[in-house]
């Protein structure tokens, strides 16, 4: 669905971090804190 453009999960992804910050991106997701839905991890 998403290689055919009918679904973008771009609006799902709420957060974004950069590797280095991994720890907190764990940290604010598995606590369900700052309205999260999906964080992004980037290299």
């Amino acid at each position: 669905m998403v290689e055919s453009g009918r679904f973008d999960p771009l609006p799902l992804i709420t957060h974004r971090f950069a590797l280095d910050d991994i720890v907190e991106a764990y940290d604010l997701f598995s606590n369900r804190r700052q309205g999260v839905l999906k964080a992004a991890v980037c290299p």
